[in-house]
Formats: C-alpha cells, structure tokens, sequence
C-alpha cells in the first residue's frame, strides 16, 4: 500500500510537472490532485525537488521498459525495432515531457546536479539496452561490443531528435528521409 501510495503521488506529480514546471508546481496542488494532505507527500518526499527527481527518475524508468519492450520484440524486423525505437524518441516531447524539458534545462546549462545524474543513468541505461541488442542480434560478427558504438547510437539518436525538429523549420517535407537515412546508415554498418 505505501507503495502504491508513493507511485500515485509520482503519478500526480508528474502531470503537474510537466504542464507547470518545477518553479510553478506547489505540493499543496499535488496533494489536492489526489485528495490527500499535503503532510503525506512529505512522508515519501523531504521536499518538492525530491518528489520532482522521483518523479525524473520514475518517467525514465519508464522510458526504458519502452525501448526495452520494442529492442525485444521478437515479432520485429531489424529495420521495424530501429523505426520503433527512434519513434519513442520524436514523441518524447509530448510523452516524456519531464525528460524533454531536462534535456533542454542540461543544454541551457541551467540543470540542477542531480537532474543531470538521473539525465546520465537515462543514457547509461539505454546505451546497456542498445549494446544487448547488438550483442544478441549480431553476435556472429561481434564477439564483444564495447560501449563505444551503443553510446553512438543513442548520443545520435537523441541529436536526430532535436535535428528533425530543427529541420521541420528548413524543409518540412524531409523530416522522414532524416529518420530513413540514419537507420539506413545503422542498417549499412550493422549488415
């Protein structure tokens, strides 16, 4: 039951988080979104920056069960994970909102400490995914894969997504030959 209680409050915290911000948020609102006492919240959260890089981190652990589900989805070509997987990341703007906004908070250098270690475990994490599926799939060719390439493809993979939206200011037709190209190039390197 704590448990549940704690995740209802992340659930709630995120929703306000993501349409307020962090600056805008109040703990009093949080609590009144679940009808529960403010004092609740402090009993899983010492403060409103805690129960925000809670709810970071939930929204990315979250974020991760989402690649993982699609890297291991056996029913999916290797071109078909590749789509699904850059996909997650040109809707994170509307269903990662918090993750979106602490990407953007890093690059404006305005992150807070902590944020940019639950930013750091996010990559981490992924890059560990994209390795076991290189691993798994193209074992016959690697032996043994450093990091080096699975940090490639997601530092890449997350700069497609903000080259994309850069480019529907350029050419608002090519954004898909963007997508296209670089799994191309992925499939080419990987073939």
């Amino acid at each position: 039951m704590a448990n549940e209680r704690k995740i209802q409050i992340i659930k709630a915290a995120a929703k306000r988080f993501a349409r307020h911000g962090l600056g805008k948020t109040t703990l009093d609102e949080v609590a009144r979104d679940i009808r529960i006492g403010k004092a609740t919240i402090y009993h899983y959260f010492t403060s409103k920056d805690d129960l925000y890089f809670a709810t970071l981190k939930w929204e990315c652990e979250n974020f991760i069960e989402q690649i993982k589900v699609v890297l291991e989805n056996n029913e999916l070509t290797l071109t078909q994970k590749l789509t699904e997987y850059f996909a997650q990341k040109e809707v994170v703007s509307e269903n990662n909102k918090l993750i979106h906004e602490s990407l953007l908070t890093f690059f404006n250098e305005k992150s807070f400490e902590h944020e940019k270690e639950i930013i750091n475990w996010l990559l981490t994490k992924e890059a560990e995914l994209i390795k076991h599926f290189l691993t798994k799939h193209y074992s016959h060719r690697i032996k043994k894969t450093s990091s080096t390439f699975p940090n490639f493809i997601v530092l890449n993979s997350w700069g497609m997504f903000f080259a994309i939206k850069l480019n529907l200011l350029i050419n608002p037709s090519k954004s898909e030959e963007t997508k296209a190209l670089f799994i191309e190039s992925l499939e080419t390197i990987l073939a």
